[in-house]
């Protein structure tokens, strides 16, 4: 008889009923709870109390109201209810005159909540507690409110002896229509109508309640007390009026199931789709129209028994948010994958994608309480050991919807939209499958897929734990729809991937068991390498109907388990249990997808439509299967029946019968021979699940998310759980644990030195597994032995089968059976030779050995520099040049005989012969680059460059080390300043004298303004040459040569005898006149010979004042002495000497 233990805690995320006739225990977690606000609201609130058709808000100074009602969550899972637009509506009672006086919460319960809401961390609340009820201290002088949830939404006016209770003044804000009729006070909204009864009163007199009579007083929006027959202010008085909310047209679906995890501890944590109503900005219609209701992840954790809730957190933002799979790391903290149409996500601080991407309204059928109505991000979020803080949180998304499987027939059963998964790798990073219909989306370097290749594709990555960077991604799809739906981890890190495609080009790798896509949809397999960089392997699976795989499982030898549904001729391997015309699958790969190892069918009918929610093959190589059937599968759009009437259940099943909504366990032995233990489990309601993934362990516990107790049906619940009863007439987030407590098979291997042996020499055996006690019979007749090792030595050759039994009573199996056969041998005739080949160059120094040894055996190399090898041809790399001794050993494993061959081989060092031009020179501020030449591997400047070419601005001396392989060079070269060029000078030419022009300095090339590119040009007239050289340093230089041929008169002096410095511009200056007149000099003077003007420079006049002054000196007549060379003359020096008149 298999054991189970099982607990089944319903969590219902909000509690109170509006306008239901039942009454709930004075239990806190049967009742409305009150959260106090940590930040997640604005400050003027204290606590907020969701009820099942809106929430309240508790102020100190007043209550605000927010009441639902229609919405496309009333038709959850169901396609025979019309839906109606969402109403919210806000009012406020605000307490006139009210002092804001103390406040607390009464009866505060084990758990805390979380409220990620938005992308302001200062606007998320954390530890947050709950309680079952609050008091308002001194609300007026002498009177308190006390606000209670036990039973629904109740409060009491608490009037100490000798207040007024004419002080309390309530005044209504926000609603369409306030008044009293027949003693009751209607409050008209747009949502519906809030009556307030009849307020009842009393006062405890000598320990008896005595009744006081009390009505309301309506003025305008003023309500207030008043008691016809008066009080006895003596004694305290309690109002009690009773608040009941009536003419909605449904109960708001509070929290849908979605997934479920767990840790190491065994604790179950709980994902689904809260309901989430903010506080309101202003009184009235709130989002008048709107259509999806803003839904938030409502994330909880329960104690390993369920006995307790340890902490429930809502993560999302101002739209839609929703959890599709969950996992826990090694340090207890919890992963989450899901969707988001929220553009104030709360994201981390440098996360790895901070923008809402959205896309289009998904086109997804079905009814599942909301919609995306500007399309979906997949978000990732990380969250620390108590959900107190955000680790991580990250959009991932293009500009199309990602994360959602949004196509029919991909979109098969209710809840489909939202599969995907999410796991960690054996470093503890995530791993996410998911699907999108954007393009652009990160691939890293070197994917398999780097691009989305149109419609819906897979897409896989993996982030860092702090969801800070995207370490790897791909792409994975064809040309029809494809979806990503779960991934695995080998033990060697390998990943896999499985889902659903309608492409007929996926990529193919390795050798797929499938190949080709067999029609309608197909599921696959995709193997990957653990870093991303290559796609392994990869297979289809299927028929030509629908086939669509949900889930893989790896075994302890990485095999390849996928599960699945399927409408076509979905072979089944002779020896598997099966129900061969069941709609879903079960399949077998080898681990490298190159063979399909079995496969079989499972879980009833062709018309049971069972949609698989989770998957196990156990550590002892069971398999787990869950899933679910019944009247809400239709409503995902993709399937016209869907049952588990029928299904196969076991004699020790926990539920033998079902009305044909429930869920379906299944335990298959190793390698799915016969059926272990199968049951259904579920109440009277339509049990589905909303898309998601919830897990095995890998020792059997399923930890399982459910829509459970929808349209007031029943589901199980164990005695003593955190949440026993529903509290919504929709459906309720409902989880449950069961330990199927299976034994499985003990993995008996055996080892006996590659199963031969030579003769002679004692042989060990080893026993590999988990057993506990082994017994071995040799196969010679030498008789039993015990223990994990045993040594034997065989007298003679030949062939023996050797018999290991291994028993474990605590294990999977009591014993197990192994065999192996050794083969004794005798000694093996080797002669060892082998011929070097040594190179040596700058990516390395090597030897490449070339064996020609006789004789079987193994080989043992010696390279000489303490590295050996057992490879018959080895290529061995050296560290450097040298000497080496080679040698090679012949071995003969089993004999233990070694034959040896030494040679001695010379490697020589290469190097690196640099040559750069030196001196350099910088022209005029310009830079210079010096080039170390291409090609090497690394480069270092003496300024820190790594580059082959250094810019250099400055003179000095720079060297450079290259690198090439094991080579390494250097060179030095020393940058100066150009020394400066002196200006060409101009040049004068007599008559009949032809010059010749060129700069006054080396160049190495040049070109004149006459079109000229020789160094020297000869002058044919008078003007200007201008040139544009290079000079010996490389540099660019400019100048100009004025030249001046004179004719024949040209060159004559002209000394004139008069002028008339009177500012008339007209002979104002004395001065001579005349070409090529060097070595000048003119003195003038007056009568009595005193100078009063020289000058050197024929182009200085005298301007009739003292050295030219403005002293100006009288008219008259004076003396000038002036001298010079003529060039043109062979004189070498003229004289004149005469008299000039100064005349104004």
């Amino acid at each position: 008889m298999m054991r189970r233990t099982l607990f089944l805690p319903l969590v219902v995320m909000a509690s109170l009923s509006f306008g239901h006739d039942h009454v709930l225990p004075h239990d806190a977690r049967a009742g409305l709870q009150f959260h106090e606000n940590k930040g997640q609201w604005p400050a003027q609130v204290l606590y907020r109390a969701r009820t099942d058709g809106g929430a309240v808000f508790v102020e100190r100074d007043a209550l605000t109201y927010v009441i639902t009602a229609g919405g496309a969550h009333l038709a959850h899972g169901r396609t025979d209810v019309a839906v109606e637009p969402l109403r919210m509506h806000a009012y406020t009672v605000h307490f006139e005159g009210a002092r804001t006086g103390r406040h607390e919460g009464l009866g505060r319960m084990a758990h805390y909540v979380n409220y990620f809401l938005g992308d302001d961390p200062s606007k998320w609340g954390t530890g947050a507690g709950a309680f079952g009820g609050v008091e308002l201290h001194e609300v007026y002088p002498g009177i308190g409110m006390h606000l209670d949830g036990s039973k629904g939404l109740k409060y009491d006016w608490l009037v100490a002896a000798g207040a007024d209770p004419g002080m309390i003044q309530m005044r209504y804000e926000g609603q369409d229509d306030l008044r009293v009729e027949g003693g009751l006070l209607f409050i008209g909204t747009s949502a519906g109508r809030v009556v307030e009864q009849r307020p009842v009163a009393w006062q405890v007199v000598h320990g008896a309640r005595r009744p006081v009579a009390a009505r309301y007083v309506l003025e305008g929006d003023r309500v207030s007390f008043a008691f016809p027959n008066g009080i006895d202010d003596r004694y305290p008085l309690v109002i009690d009026p009773i608040v009941t909310f009536s003419s909605f047209s449904g109960s708001v679906a509070d929290n849908y199931g979605c997934t479920a995890t767990y840790d190491a501890s065994g604790h179950l944590y709980g994902g689904g789709s809260a309901f989430g109503i903010g506080y309101p900005t202003t009184p009235g219609v709130v989002v008048p129209g709107f259509a999806g209701g803003t839904i938030d992840m409502g994330i909880s954790k329960f104690s390993p028994d369920g006995s307790s809730l340890v902490w429930s957190t809502y993560i999302g933002g101002i739209a839609n948010d929703l959890p599709h799979s969950m996992v826990v790391n090694s340090a207890d903290e919890l992963y989450i994958l899901g969707t988001t149409n929220s553009n104030d996500f709360p994201v981390s601080a440098g996360c790895y994608d901070n923008t809402f991407g959205g896309g289009a309204i998904p086109p997804f059928g079905g009814s599942y309480g909301f919609t995306y109505a500007t399309g979906c991000d997949v978000a990732v979020v990380h969250l620390n050991a108590t959900a107190t803080s955000i680790i991580g949180a990250t959009y991932v998304g293009g500009t199309g919807n990602d994360g959602l499987n949004q196509y029919t027939p991909l979109l098969r059963n209710y809840g489909d939209p939202f599969r995907g998964e999410i796991i960690m790798d054996l470093q503890e990073r995530p791993i996410i499958a998911t699907s999108t219909t954007s393009s652009g989306l990160f691939t890293s370097p070197g994917a398999p897929q780097p691009a989305h290749a149109g419609g819906l594709d897979a897409y896989i990555f993996r982030l860092d734990p702090a969801l800070t960077t995207m370490l790897w991604a791909t792409y994975y799809g064809g040309t029809g729809n494809d979806a990503g739906f779960g991934v695995q981890v080998s033990s060697i890190g390998e990943i896999f991937m499985t889902g659903g495609t309608q492409s007929t080009d996926l990529l193919m790798a390795g050798t797929p068991a499938a190949p080709a896509f067999a029609g309608g949809v197909d599921g696959f397999i995709a193997r990957f390498a653990e870093d991303g960089s290559a796609l392994l392997s990869s297979t289809y699976l299927g028929t030509s109907g629908f086939d669509q795989s949900y889930f893989v499982q790896l075994d302890t030898q990485d095999d390849v388990f996928v599960v699945g549904q399927t409408t076509g001729n979905y072979p089944v391997t002779p020896g598997k249990y099966a129900e061969p015309t069941a709609s879903q699958f079960l399949h077998k790969f080898s681990n490298d997808l190159s063979t399909s190892l079995w496969s079989t069918r499972i879980a009833g009918t062709a018309n049971s439509n069972i949609s698989p929610s989770a998957f196990l093959v156990s550590i002892c190589g069971q398999i787990y299967f869950s899933g679910w059937g019944g009247s809400t599968n239709p409503a995902g759009g993709g399937l016209s029946t869907s049952s588990t009437a029928g299904l196969t259940v076991t004699s020790d099943a926990f539920q033998s019968n079902t009305d044909g909504s429930d869920f379906y366990l299944m335990v298959l032995d190793q390698e799915a021979v016969s059926l272990a233990y199968a049951t259904f489990f579920g109440g009277t309601a339509d049990e589905h699940v909303d898309g998601g993934t919830s897990r095995f362990d890998k020792d059997g516990k399923v930890y399982q998310a459910v829509c459970a107790a929808c349209g007031s049906g029943s589901f199980p619940t164990t005695p003593g759980v955190y949440g026993p009863n529903a509290l919504n007439d929709n459906c309720n987030l409902g989880v449950f644990k069961i330990d199927f407590e299976q034994g499985v098979n003990a993995d008996i291997e055996v080892s006996a030195s590659d199963q031969q042996a030579c003769l002679g020499l004692p042989v060990i055996f080893d026993a590999q597994g988990n057993a506990t006690f082994w017994t071995w019979d040799l196969g010679d007749g030498s008789g039993q032995q015990e223990g994990v090792q045993v040594e034997h030595t065989y007298a003679s050759a030949g062939s023996y089968e050797v018999m290991l039994i291994g028993t474990d009573s605590t294990s999977c199996n009591v014993s197990d059976t192994a065999f192996v056969t050794v083969q004794i041998v005798p000694p093996l005739d080797m002669q060892p030779d082998f011929q070097a080949e040594p190179s040596s160059d700058c990516q390395g120094f090597s030897v490449e050995l070339f064996n020609m040894s006789t004789g079987s055996g193994t080989f043992y190399w010696q390279f000489g520099d303490g590295v050996t090898s057992a490879a018959t041809n080895p290529v061995h790399p050296y560290a450097g040049p040298g000497t080496y001794d080679v040698v090679l050993g012949v071995i003969d494993p089993l004999c233990m005989d070694t034959a040896f061959l030494a040679q001695t081989i010379v490697l020589d060092p290469p190097s690196i012969e640099l040559d750069l031009p030196s001196p350099v020179a910088l022209c005029d501020g310009a830079s210079v680059v010096l080039d170390a030449g291409a090609g090497y591997d690394s480069y270092a400047w003496s300024t820190g460059s790594g580059n082959a070419t250094l810019d250099v601005t400055a003179p000095g001396t720079y060297w450079v080390d290259v690198v090439d392989g094991i080579c390494q060079g250097s060179d030095t070269v020393v940058v100066v300043e150009r020394p400066g060029h002196p200006p060409a000078p101009d040049v004068t030419s007599c008559p009949g004298d032809a010059p010749l022009l060129s700069p006054p300095f080396l160049v190495t090339s040049i070109l004149w303004n006459t079109g000229d590119t020789a160094r020297t040009i000869l002058a044919s007239s008078s003007g200007t040459y201008a040139f544009v050289a290079v000079d010996e340093y490389g540099c660019l230089v400019s100048d100009t040569i004025e030249v001046t041929l004179i004719t024949t008169d040209s060159g004559l002096a002209f000394v004139p005898n008069v002028f008339s410095p009177n500012g008339d511009q007209q002979n104002d200056t004395f001065q001579v006149t005349g070409l090529a007149l060097t070595r000048f000099n003119m003195n003038i003077y007056n009568r009595w010979g005193q100078e009063v003007f020289s000058a050197t420079n024929p182009s200085t006049g005298w301007n009739g004042g003292l050295d030219n002054s403005a002293d100006k000196v009288p008219d008259g007549t004076y003396y000038y002495v002036i001298s010079f060379t003529d060039l043109c003359s062979s004189e070498p020096t003229t004289t004149h000497k005469g008299h000039v008149t100064l005349l104004r």
